[in-house]
């Protein structure tokens, strides 16, 4: 996607952009913006619009900034009345709180593609490292500089080592929608991060019981299976790794003892239990099956990575890589919504 802002309205890069545009001009945006307490709200959807930019096409914000000022038919396009200073934008990105960011630009996105939920849905987890692009030949920074800034040097198996985060990103299977994304510093092992990405989801009511959660082998443990099922009643189809033994994970779920403190209804009960577990088992026994579906989340984030900038950001403070991250992963999701659902759509996107 990168290139010169050159205006041309039969390029699509540019209409799908603008189509973007308009749901961040919306009336309901603003309204949802307003309510999360985001004041001089024109000037933040233009840093929006500026940020969106950058990642779409892989420019500096000052660059953009200029050819805006310079281009009337460009600012007229894109809905931008008034052309901000560097200053500016970058003052009103750095006030903006994170956790009020996250929930809003999450508003948006379910208002935008409002689906009523009918019975249990299937979600993807999926974590992808965040490398900071730090320039070490000209600049070298000790581990002590580092841990002021809450950063460590990393190692992921797809990138070596690296300085920076790890972001992880639950997609809504049906909509390839993002509902949660959680920021580590670091490279945390993905099996110690189960309890915490379900407690997560379990405490912002994204998922309910007899939901399906996909995850990769890197969350495989058996207390992960447990887990899944006696404490978040869903089930957590993580896929098996070599010495993977069906005997020893029956034999470790057994009932939780709630189930026994409910005398009336303990058969239901059980039954409930032994329904996730035959859930979880015939899917374990079909893995190789849903890697195409697991798939998906592997072309999203390929998507922010190629086709939206992510493959290195230039932040280096965990709250602004978690806005921007947030942002990224959010711009991503909107395209998507535009009608880029197949695997093969995403793949376009990503090496335009």
């Amino acid at each position: 996607m990168k290139h010169k802002l050159n205006l041309d309205i039969k390029d699509p890069n540019y209409t799908l952009l603008k189509e973007i545009f308009k749901i961040m001009d919306s009336r309901m945006a603003y309204e949802i913006l307003a309510s999360y307490g985001f004041k001089n709200l024109n000037k933040q959807i233009f840093t929006f619009k500026i940020i969106f930019i950058s990642m779409f096409f892989g420019l500096d914000v000052p660059f953009i900034l200029n050819e805006l000022k310079s281009k009337e038919e460009l600012r007229k396009y894109f809905n931008i009345s008034e052309v901000l200073s560097e200053d500016q934008v970058y003052k009103i990105f750095s006030l903006q709180n994170e956790e009020k960011l996250i929930k809003s630009l999450n508003r948006i996105l379910n208002s935008f593609n409002h689906v009523k939920r009918r019975g249990k849905k299937t979600f993807i987890v999926d974590a992808t490292p965040v490398d900071l692009d730090f320039n070490f030949n000209r600049n070298k920074k000790t581990k002590e500089h580092l841990k002021s800034l809450n950063l460590k040097w990393s190692y992921s198996s797809s990138k070596g080592f690296y300085i920076g985060f790890k972001a992880t990103v639950v997609l809504d299977f049906d909509r390839m929608n993002p509902v949660c994304i959680l920021i580590h510093s670091g490279a945390p092992n993905d099996a110690k991060l189960f309890d915490e990405i379900m407690e997560n989801l379990q405490k912002r009511h994204i998922i309910r019981k007899r939901d399906i959660l996909i995850f990769d082998k890197g969350y495989y443990s058996y207390k992960n299976y447990q887990l899944g099922i006696s404490k978040y009643k869903i089930v957590p189809f993580i896929f098996p790794k070599d010495n993977f033994n069906k005997t020893k994970l029956n034999d470790k779920l057994s009932y939780p003892l709630n189930v026994f403190k409910k005398t009336k209804d303990i058969i239901k009960e059980k039954q409930f239990y032994n329904n996730l577990k035959y859930e979880l088992f015939k899917k374990l026994d079909q893995w190789k099956k849903f890697k195409p579906i697991r798939g998906k989340i592997e072309d999203f984030f390929k998507l922010l990575k190629q086709g939206l900038s992510m493959r290195q950001i230039h932040k280096y403070t965990p709250k602004s890589v978690a806005k921007t991250v947030y942002l990224n992963v959010f711009l991503g999701a909107l395209i998507i919504s535009q009608g880029f659902y197949s695997k093969t759509a995403i793949q376009q996107l990503s090496e335009n």
